[in-house]
């Protein structure tokens, strides 16, 4: 079996809007105490340890205070400080926003970018925080992606899908190289602050998956690189058991950071648990079944048209991570990422040959497949659309425009209005089963639904990613008045 990658394990404590400067310099004071009677039990011991990064996400009233108190108290190789968010412009009339030059200038390391609380109480759009990614990495700090699926993602049984769609969102401008820099932090929205931790098997597939995805996306090299950390809930009597499982690489912790001594216990739990984790194979001890083979993949029911659609964006989307990460996503959502099983593998690798396209086998083999099969993986996608079986897809248009890599934002959010209104235009006419031809309903009602939405910015809030949709966008009388996505 392969070695384990070395990726150095991080914990990183997020105080919120909590510990005030004063109360950030007594924290230090108690956790230093406490990391320094462990670190002589461990030395007394001999036991071998790999001592994991640590860090601090104070407020941003504390971040001057909380360095120079690590200063003063020498402690500057020890914790890292980092931002809780942070502006995604340089700079300007933006009252009470932080920019990313001022976060560097500081000394801040590490900026968290997507947290689901910015998400609910800041409505910022996905396209906003891949801005972010980029604004924090050009000031030469580091960020740290929070995805996660909220209980509604949980109970309308799209799971880690939520949380894929987010991190291909946010990611959208990365290199290669720029993503080894990145961190990934999956936080199930649902067990944040509740206690309530999801079952072990759980956290590892969804690890696995985020995994498997930056390597369908960048490639091998990448995914081994990539830090991803777990988050909801984690305490002191939990950390041992989770730091255990399969690609995880630490912890970012929320309410128990607030406490200096349970703070210090997960992250001592995490250096004790290093030999153990350094021992295990690379490989996972459960299979995650795909939702189709390859031969699925072939749709005798797709209409001729779809079918050149389908060939025309395979030849004409250009090569470009945007697309890459899109045609990921929807090879998770139709197969998941199965193939990545000696069988399932060859499965494909057969049909690619059968196509007269060879591939050889290697470390970028999943995205190299995936990128050569991108034809039946649209045709995959185009009738998962139809049949109504993607969250909040309402049409093959529409999963095609936010997936086109040359489009601006803007143009993106103006095509995107239109196929919101014509997919709700189709959807109301059937439901009012209405003796008017569609041509003459079509133009009543977009005439309507666009003069509602002249500004294109008002429809951003739909790549939010929070809980804001439902099965099926409301109409007059069904529901409470809300179109919700």
């Amino acid at each position: 079996m392969p070695a384990r990658p070395r990726r150095r394990p991080l914990v990183m404590g997020n105080w919120k809007m909590n510990l005030n400067h004063r109360e950030a310099a007594r924290w230090m004071v108690d956790y230093s105490g406490m990391n320094d009677d462990w670190e002589r039990r461990m030395a007394a011991s001999g036991q071998p340890l790999d001592r994991p990064e640590i860090g601090i996400l104070p407020p941003f009233t504390s971040i001057q205070s909380f360095i120079d108190t690590i200063d003063e108290r020498g402690m500057d190789g020890d914790l890292a400080v980092g931002a809780q968010t942070v502006s995604d412009v340089a700079k300007g009339a933006y009252t009470g926003d932080i920019s990313a030059d001022m976060l560097s200038a500081l000394g801040c390391r590490y900026v968290l970018v997507g947290h689901s609380e910015q998400r609910r109480y800041h409505p910022e759009d996905d396209d906003t925080f891949a801005t972010k990614m980029r604004v924090v990495l050009d000031n030469g700090m580091l960020p740290i992606l929070c995805i996660g699926e909220t209980a509604l993602g949980r109970e309308h049984g799209i799971g880690i899908d939520y949380a894929l769609r987010q991190l291909a969102e946010a990611v959208s401008r990365m290199s290669c190289e720029d993503m080894r820099r990145v961190t990934i932090a999956y936080e199930p929205v649902w067990s944040i602050g509740t206690g309530n931790v999801p079952d072990l098997n759980v956290i590892e597939s969804a690890l696995a998956d985020i995994r498997d995805f930056i390597n369908a996306s960048f490639g091998a090299d990448i995914a081994a690189d990539v830090r991803i950390l777990y988050g909801g809930s984690v305490k002191p009597d939990n950390a041992a058991a989770i730091i255990r499982l399969n690609d995880i690489d630490g912890f970012l912790v929320g309410g128990a950071s607030l406490d200096p001594r349970s703070f210090a216990k997960i992250c001592h739990r995490v250096a004790e648990s290093s030999v153990n984790r350094r021992q295990r194979p690379a490989s996972r001890g459960f299979k995650r079944p795909g939702r189709m083979t390859i031969a699925e993949f072939e749709h005798p029911d797709l209409e001729p048209a779809r079918r050149a659609l389908a060939a025309d964006v395979a030849r004409d989307f250009p090569d470009s991570h945007s697309w890459r990460l899109s045609l990921a996503l929807a090879a998770y959502r139709t197969a998941g990422f199965a193939w990545l099983e000696v069988m399932a593998v060859q499965e494909l690798i057969e049909a690619v040959d059968a196509a007269g396209t060879r591939i050889e086998e290697g470390p970028d083999m999943l995205r190299d497949i995936i990128w050569d099969s991108r034809r039946l993986i649209i045709e995959a996608m185009m009738a998962l659309v139809e049949r109504d079986a993607v969250q909040g897809m309402y049409s093959v248009e529409q999963w095609l425009v936010s997936s086109d890599p040359r489009l601006t934002h803007d143009e993106r959010c103006k095509r995107l209005v239109q196929c919101y209104a014509s997919s709700t235009c189709e959807r109301a006419w059937r439901m009012f089963a209405s003796d008017e031809p569609y041509e003459a309903f079509s133009t009543a009602f977009m005439e309507g639904y666009l003069s509602c939405d002249a500004n294109t910015d008002n429809r951003r809030w739909r790549r939010r990613g929070i809980d804001r949709y439902k099965t099926r966008p409301w109409f007059p009388n069904h529901g409470d008045g809300t179109e919700e996505v």
